[in-house]
């Protein structure tokens, strides 16, 4: 099934086939991708610049495939790593050194930029949908502005002019939307398996944005104008001028001085573009495409935060100012499209435990001081060195520390946090915000914002660009801690406390179930039901979230108080902040609240009808799925269960034949084994914040049951039968006797009308 992102079919690569490998070897007309490659490579040596431009657009075919095509499938060819050491072999190895920087497909790229006139066309129907329209929204703005393609008649662009490197990047970027993740749902994936796609843009990011020089260092050094638009090319004059992007950049701690450089820097060097090319469609393809359309989503998102990390690494080894700037302004270029991205999919990512690929993307992208020095811990870091040198990026992407971390609240607040996995969660995000000196820094930039005082001019007027191009010119900003956000926090302190108590719970059950199984003889195991329901997790997993959870009660804590010493304002919430971690001994630890007082709390103080989430779906289950009852055998309610699937997989359908055939045999049936149809409910959370729940009912088809197996009743009567048969030599007559006189009594009901087949019509929501 082909990806609803793609609007257009899967095109074959027959054309590459029918022009250059055909007309080599005629005689052979399969070829691997080995040899694909080499025929291609010895192409591209041999070959005059028209023969290239003629051939260069099937070979990017060839490679990536069109539309929802995958071509040479670069995300299926994996490579093993172990020590550091890639360890490739035979076709990922060929593919990996053919598209590598140094490898043939920039040969071919660098040839044809040589002339500035060879360009290629992307229409927009062989685009992704929601990158068509993304890029049709911005008509004469960034770097598309100069590279549209139009038709002789019309005044809409159909499509994208672009030069061979930039051709090549723009589908290199577009197979990121085609990635899949199958190894993983499949359950064989494996950790120490990189695909040939993330090591190649692991390795784009490297060289194009090197880390340790200028992007002017990146060889081959260009000395050709690869940036002119083609003469006579139908475009808007106010872009005609724009040769390469357009954004107010202002990145380097001089904001308050007079020495700015320029409030619009434009970086149209031709030893720059490149690295620019590079990081812009990785940000304007990857971040701006809503991938959730797509069939996996994993594996992009995990190459989203080794973008955003490499331009942590890229910015902060800006130590002076380079020759051409980029080092400085290209985080800010596009942190509020890192920003739009976070705040979507923070909103629209699925309530699973995939959310915690897109939680790691977020505190990757606010902690750059984790990329400042890999020496250096975190807490080395002063109080001065956080407000002069991290001060600008956090104006830049306050609403990445604000708004984000409240949706992220209202999200954990929906889901069971009693669990291994999202336990660590919420734990790290927490840990992330009781930075000693980032909360205090973040309301300070708040404070400064809504005071409005003229000695803060700058930095306001900064923070308002930021905000109007990240929200739009309608945004109010909202302060961190204000009453509204300030109730969902409380939901989830309380949330916190609650799911602790029920954590310990779950551990004294454990513990007394564990100590009462391991006195107890072998026999007492097989007839005595389990006292306890089976536990969910482990003892050492119940220890971790237990654990998990009381240091996120107490980072909670030190983020309530550094809102309360920091903001007087706030003072309220100090009845329920704790003391014992900020150190401020004139409020109470909520640890030795009393229980009358978090029911007095959340009566009056929260003004919201409180809802402790332990679980976030509760069924009323097939009574045979039941836990094992008093009166039941714990093995036995097991091998029932079997029994019935058993049944099930093997004779469904004449089960269903017989609960609806009139027949006396079915009749009979229906009595004695096959259970009637019926009707079960299940609970779902609204979606509206109101608390209730929605009642869906689902039909549970006719089925033979086994459970009545499991009861200590039915044991003893089958011990007491065999007794009498062991005991009297008649009994097995007698018996044989009864039950064809109930087989009688049975058929009898059924002709006279007291067992009907089943119907399901009257089985519907009253």
């Amino acid at each position: 099934m082909h990806s609803p992102l793609f609007c257009n079919l899967p095109v074959t690569n027959t054309t590459l086939s029918s022009t250059l490998l055909a007309s080599i070897d005629p005689k052979k007309t399969s070829y691997s991708l080995i040899e694909r490659i080499k025929v291609i490579s010895s192409y591209i040596d041999d070959a005059n610049e028209r023969d290239l431009y003629n051939i260069f657009a099937d070979i990017i075919f060839e490679i990536f495939g069109r539309g929802s095509d995958k071509g040479w499938e670069l995300d299926k060819l994996k490579t093993r790593i172990s020590d550091e050491q890639k360890y490739i072999c035979r076709e990922p190895d060929s593919a990996y050194h053919f598209l590598s920087s140094s490898g043939h497909i920039f040969k071919l790229c660098y040839k044809l930029l040589s002339n500035n006139l060879l360009k290629f066309n992307i229409y927009f129907s062989d685009l992704p949908i929601e990158l068509t329209r993304k890029i049709d929204k911005s008509f004469g703005q960034s770097y598309y502005g100069s590279r549209f393609l139009y038709h002789a008649d019309s005044i809409s662009p159909i499509g994208l002019n672009l030069n061979s490197f930039e051709y090549y990047m723009f589908h290199f970027a577009i197979y990121g939307l085609k990635l899949t993740s199958d190894d993983i749902s499949n359950g064989n994936y494996d950790s120490n398996q990189l695909s040939v796609y993330k090591l190649l843009c692991l390795e784009y990011l490297k060289f194009f944005l090197p880390l340790d020089n200028s992007a002017s260092m990146i060889l081959p050094q260009i000395q050709f104008n690869v940036l002119s638009p083609i003469p006579n090319q139908k475009q808007n004059t106010s872009t005609s001028k724009l040769l390469n992007f357009i954004k107010k950049d202002v990145a380097s701690n001089d904001l308050l001085s007079e020495n700015i450089l320029s409030s619009s820097w434009m970086l149209t060097s031709e030893a720059t573009w490149r690295s620019e090319v590079v990081a812009f469609f990785f940000a304007d393809i990857w971040l701006n495409c809503n991938v959730l359309t797509n069939a996996s989503f994993i594996d992009l998102t995990k190459l989203i935060r080794c973008f955003i990390k490499h331009l942590h690494l890229y910015s902060n080894c800006a130590k002076h100012q380079p020759v051409d700037n980029l080092k400085l302004i290209l985080m800010a270029r596009h942190g509020i499209q890192i920003y739009q991205y976070l705040s979507y999919y923070m909103v629209n990512w699925p309530q699973d435990f995939s959310f915690r690929l897109m939680l790691e993307n977020w505190l990757c992208y606010i902690q750059p001081w984790r990329y400042d020095d890999l020496s250096k811990q975190q807490c080395s870091i002063t109080e001065l060195e956080m407000n002069n040198k991290w001060r600008i990026f956090i104006i830049r992407n306050l609403l990445c520390y604000t708004k984000l971390f409240y949706l992220a609240i209202k999200r954990f607040i929906c889901i069971d946090v009693c669990s291994p996995r999202y336990s660590i969660m919420v734990y790290r995000m927490l840990k992330v915000f009781t930075h000693p000196y980032l909360l205090k820094l973040v309301l300070d930039i708040e404070q400064m914002y809504t005071s409005n005082q003229p000695q803060h001019k700058k930095w306001n007027m900064l923070l308002s660009e930021c905000l109007v191009e990240a929200e739009g010119p309608l945004f109010k900003y909202e302060l961190m801690f204000s009453e509204e956000r300030n109730s969902e926090y409380k939901l989830f302190y309380l949330k916190l406390q609650k799911s602790l108590d029920h954590v310990a719970v779950e551990l004294g059950r454990y513990q007394e179930d564990q100590i009462g199984r391991n006195n107890s003889s072998m026999l007492e195991l097989i007839l005595t039901p389990r006292k306890n329901k089976m536990s969910d997790y482990t003892l050492n997993e119940w220890k971790d979230i237990q654990t998990n959870l009381k240091s996120s009660l107490m980072f909670m804590e030190q983020i309530i108080n550094v809102n309360v010493t920091t903001m007087p304002m706030m003072a309220d919430l100090s009845a329920w902040s704790t003391s014992g971690v900020s150190g401020n001994n004139t409020t109470s630890s909520v640890f030795n609240k009393s229980h009358s007082l978090i029911q007095s709390f959340e009566r009056s103080t929260m003004n919201l009808s409180f809802r402790p989430v332990i679980r976030a779906k509760e069924w009323e289950i097939d009574p045979d799925y039941l836990e094992a009852l008093s009166y039941e055998n714990y093995f036995l309610v097991n091998l029932s269960k079997f029994l019935r699937n058993i049944v099930e997989l093997y004779c469904n359908s004449q089960i269903l034949h017989l609960s609806t055939e009139n027949s006396i045999f079915a009749g009979v049936l229906r009595q004695a084994l096959i259970r009637k149809p019926m009707k079960i409910f299940s609970y779902e959370p609204r979606n509206d914040g109101s608390g209730k729940r929605v009642r869906t009912p689902k039909i549970l088809p006719p089925t033979i049951s086994f459970r009545w197996m499991a009861s200590y009743f039915t044991l003893f009567w089958i011990l007491f039968l065999l007794t009498l048969t062991w005991v009297f030599n008649n009994t097995v007559f007698w018996i044989g006797l009864f039950y064809v006189l109930r087989i009688l009594y049975l058929c009898l009901k059924y002709l006279i009308g007291y067992a009907p087949p089943f119907s399901w019509d009257n089985i519907h929501e009253n």
